[in-house]
């Protein structure tokens, strides 16, 4: 899940134990992009660490050609359609994950976004998605997070 605060963005997820041997940290859902981009994916894993690392090359790409960081909606703009492209093609298998992506730049500010394994990238105050998604959004709809600070 996400959430726009009046001075930041969240980003949390469930700590899923498929097993009692498995080492804790070793399923890491939660990871940097750059240093003003965070991202979060659910669904299966291996497919959402290969969108982090896509996106590390792209905004780093983005940053060689243009000399500034990436803006948040240039870069999920950019990893929607390199999801959407796997799954037009026949010979590529589509992502089995979603990725919430949250950004700060300096002209919008901090901002969220949600990449769907179809493609579809749309920005929000406050999203969810996976197991528990509706119970999650109805909780981030009762609560005024943009009014609300970080801390």
């Amino acid at each position: 899940m996400g959430v726009v605060c009046k001075d930041g963005v969240i980003l949390g997820t469930e700590k899923i134990v498929s097993n009692k041997m498995m080492v804790s940290g070793t399923d890491k859902r939660i990871a940097n992009v750059t240093k003003s981009i965070g991202s979060v994916v659910n669904g299966l894993t291996p497919d959402g660490r290969a969108l982090m690392h896509r996106g590390r090359e792209e905004s780093a790409q983005y940053k060689e050609h243009f000399g500034i960081d990436i803006p948040g909606r240039v870069f999920s703009d950019r990893i929607a359609s390199f999801v959407q492209m796997h799954t037009i093609y026949s010979s590529y298998r589509p992502y089995g994950t979603s990725m919430i992506v949250a950004a700060h730049d300096i002209m919008k500010g901090a901002t969220l976004h949600m990449i769907e394994p179809s493609g579809a990238c749309y920005q929000y105050y406050g999203c969810a998605s996976g197991r528990g998604k509706q119970l999650c959004r109805n909780e981030i709809e009762k609560a005024k997070f943009g009014e609300m600070s970080v801390e």
